[in-house]
């Protein structure tokens, strides 16, 4: 067999490091997309059973009923690395190019293209060279060396190609079957280097019907689902128990057809429906924020899509940046399982317009978005979020009260912890004593004082150069808060010269005790700051916790074991609050406080590395009488 490579001379560097910048499945959509843009009603990702009945193996097949191609179209189109009918054009348009390059460098044995125009059928069959490394046409020795021949029996493959058209191709299609590395591979499982995109149907399901937001009206698309993508020995041995046939009573297989997210989330073809609630809120940017969640029933069924809620960026009915991370719904302040499990939030922000409109694009791989509107061009999915945390639709700010109302049986916590405060510090040493808790506009000296108790969970300011409050000084001056710090303000451009010396009380976070399942990292983290609720947030079953209360109640009789572990959270959620008003008198901007001194890692690293808690426990729990003997 000779080898030609035509036109793929050196460009498989290209074509492998392109490859590397796509997403796992980036192949189901370049030739779906294709598909669909050659006008195709029935796509169907399935399996070659010629192969499996004949050698065992199962090979991908994808097969639609669009226009097809001419000998001359095919030679075309393939024997370039980025022809084709659409030339690489503006930043939205879909390149030519995105299929050969998900497929080649996992199918080096080769693609086989056959494609159907008025009933006449034509072949082609692209692999890449053992000699040279290179891509390139197979040429057919028993057709004179030509890349384009009509489709023949071959039994090395146990395929006779001319049959690999299905019921629903007649007088147009294409059918690509994928070869992998060698005529012995299953390519079912997709990329064997990619193990995202192992499981022989039910990953590639997921992947599409999350990737599709909706499909076109009028376009049916299905995968061959095999019922147990573990086991091979399940799986369908020919074509008839692939498509729901029953074997020795197993089911085999089944067709799944696929109708995108939207459908897939508001579970609108399945029988007894679930009640999903949903609306659109407008940013001031153009956004607009898509928002679906599950006040009744069961989650979307698994067999069809992703079971599980996430937060996705739309361009073109596709979903961009999919996530189900809990920091992103943190962002929000949607931390209570019970919400954040239930809430699906897709972002969609305006298609970039140059000169005009500043919007989305996508990279040439096709797998992320671009943002126009930003100095480096990263979509700003967290400035989008905090905005609609602010617009919270009635739906869930509902249901978050619900899910945060069980810890609110104490509406002073704030207030009766800062008025201990000043007795921690003594023993957590000077370091903490921050004297530039500012609070203030304008840039003056005024500081909360941490020495002085709070009432009512609003900090005393103080004139840090006189040792007065306000009302000492007869000051008339309004006191309504700020959301500036001086650094901030300066940072902002604000004339320092004539800044308004204005003092300023500011509102403390509330602290909360949850579950460990409102927490990115279950085991980790001890505490969260929700910057949108103004709210920290402590793991009640992070280990030093649940370790600590156990100690102590092993120093005091059974009948005093709540009131010792209420103090155990007492002082930890004091320590949370004196770290946070630390973080106040960082000569740092605001994106630094939230970003890097306010995360999970540094607040828990505070709460477990800085405070002297047992000193502060032993002094807390003096008032049960002393402890056992021994055990201090």
């Amino acid at each position: 067999m000779a080898f030609r490579p035509v036109q793929y001379k050196e460009v498989q560097h290209f074509i492998n490091r392109a490859y590397n910048e796509c997403q796992a499945f980036q192949w189901a959509r370049e030739t779906l997309k294709n598909a669909l843009e050659a006008g195709a009603t029935k796509v169907h990702f399935g399996v070659e059973y010629q192969a499996v009945e004949r050698l065992g193996v199962y090979r991908r097949l994808i097969a639609d009923n669009g226009k097809g191609m001419t000998e001359k179209q095919l030679y075309e189109y393939f024997s370039y690395a980025g022809n084709g009918e659409k030339r690489i054009g503006g930043e939205h348009d879909n390149f030519g190019i995105g299929a050969k390059i998900s497929l080649m460098p996992w199918n080096p044995h080769g693609l086989v293209i056959v494609s159907w125009v008025d009933g006449k059928a034509s072949m082609i069959w692209i692999q890449k060279s053992p000699r040279t490394g290179e891509y390139g046409l197979r040429s057919f020795e028993e057709y004179g060396d030509d890349n384009v021949v009509e489709p023949f029996d071959d039994p090395e493959h146990g395929c006779d190609w001319s049959k690999v058209k299905p019921d629903f191709i007649e007088d147009h299609g294409t059918v690509i079957v994928l070869l992998g590395g060698s005529a012995k591979d299953d390519t079912v499982e997709g990329d064997p280097n990619r193990p995202s995109e192992h499981g022989a149907s039910r990953n590639l399901i997921h992947y599409l019907n999350q990737r599709f937001w909706v499909l076109p009206e009028g376009a049916e698309v299905t995968v061959n689902r095999f019922l147990n993508d573990r086991d091979k020995t399940k799986w369908p041995h020919d074509a008839r128990a692939g498509r729901l046939a029953l074997d020795d009573d197993f089911r085999r297989g089944a067709y799944i057809t696929l109708y995108g997210s939207r459908v897939h989330i508001t579970q609108a073809r399945r029988k007894g429906r679930a009640e999903v609630l949903s609306g659109t809120v407008p940013l001031q940017d153009g956004t607009r924020v898509h928002w679906f969640f599950l006040k009744h029933g069961d989650m979307p069924d698994q067999a069809q899509g992703p079971s599980t809620s996430f937060i996705g960026i739309l361009y073109k009915d596709e979903l961009y940046h999919v996530t189900s991370h809990h920091a992103f719904y943190r962002t929000m302040g949607v931390t209570p399982q019970a919400v954040r499990t239930r809430l699906w939030v897709v972002l969609e922000p305006p298609v970039d317009a140059p000169p005009d409109v500043r919007g989305v694009y996508p990279e040439s791989a096709r797998s992320a978005l671009k943002y126009s509107g930003t100095p480096d061009r990263s979509v700003p999915t967290n400035d989008w979020l905090a905005e609609f945390s602010k617009h919270m639709p009635e739906a869930i700010r509902q249901a978050l009260a619900e899910a945060f109302g069980d810890q609110k049986d104490d509406s002073n916590i704030t207030s009766r912890l800062m008025g201990r405060l000043s007795q921690y510090l003594n023993l957590w040493g000077k370091k903490f004593k921050q004297r530039k808790l500012s609070t203030v506009e304008g840039g003056g000296d005024e500081s909360v004082d941490v020495n002085l108790p709070i009432s009512g969970g609003v900090g005393l300011v103080v004139d840090a150069r006189e040792g007065r409050t306000p009302s000492e000084q007869g000051d008339s001056r309004s006191h309504d808060p700020v959301e500036k710090t001086p650094i901030e303000a300066l940072a902002e451009g604000s004339d320092q010269k004539n800044a308004r010396r204005k003092t300023s009380p500011r509102q403390l976070p509330e602290v909360q005790w949850r579950e460990k399942t409102d927490f990115e990292d279950q085991e980790n983290h001890l505490a969260q700051w929700l910057e949108t609720q103004h709210l920290i947030q402590l793991n009640k079953e992070h280990l030093v916790i649940k370790e600590q209360i156990a100690r102590w109640q092993s120093r005091y009789p059974d009948h005093l074991a709540e009131d010792v572990a209420g103090k155990v959270r007492d002082v930890y959620s004091t320590a949370v609050l004196s770290v946070f008003l630390a973080t106040e008198g960082l000569s740092v901007g605001k994106f630094d406080r939230e970003n890097r001194f306010r995360t999970p890692d540094v607040l828990t690293v505070a709460l477990l590395g800085y405070f002297r808690e047992d000193e502060i426990i032993r002094q807390q729990l003096s008032y049960l009488g002393k402890a056992r003997e021994g055990e201090e």
